[in-house]
Order: C-alpha cells, then structure tokens, then sequence
C-alpha cells in the first residue's frame, strides 16, 4: 500500500511541475531523472510528502539546478 501511496505522489508531482513549467509530461521527467530530482524525492519522501507542494516543487528544483539543471 505505501509503495502505491508514493507512485501516486511521485505522479501528481511531476503533473504540477509539468504544467507549472508548460512542458510535457516526458520531458518534465526526463530532466528531474537526469538531474537527480527523482532521486531525491525518492530518498526523502518520508520528509517531503509532509510539505506543502510548493514547497517540494521548490526543493526538487533546488536539487536539480545544484546539478546543472535549469528550468
């Protein structure tokens, strides 16, 4: 049940960056995986899905520009 709770979280996340930004879907992944933005969501979920979305929205753009991403 949990591993379900986070696929959705990790879903509606990348939907509000995505539309936030007007970039697709695909490309919105393609970016946090290549900068680490998934990774980090992964790693910190037990935190992060605690906060406000913006709030996360704002830490995993954070993560990526540390690693060279720009949106």
């Amino acid at each position: 049940m949990e591993l379900k709770k986070e696929i959705y979280y990790f879903v509606m996340i990348l939907n509000m960056i995505a539309k936030k930004y007007n970039i697709s879907i695909y490309d919105t992944y393609k970016y946090l995986s290549d900068y680490k933005g998934i990774a980090f969501l992964d790693e910190f979920y037990d935190v992060e899905h605690t906060l406000n979305t913006e709030d996360v929205i704002e830490d995993i753009l954070a993560v990526c520009n540390k690693n060279g991403g720009e949106l």
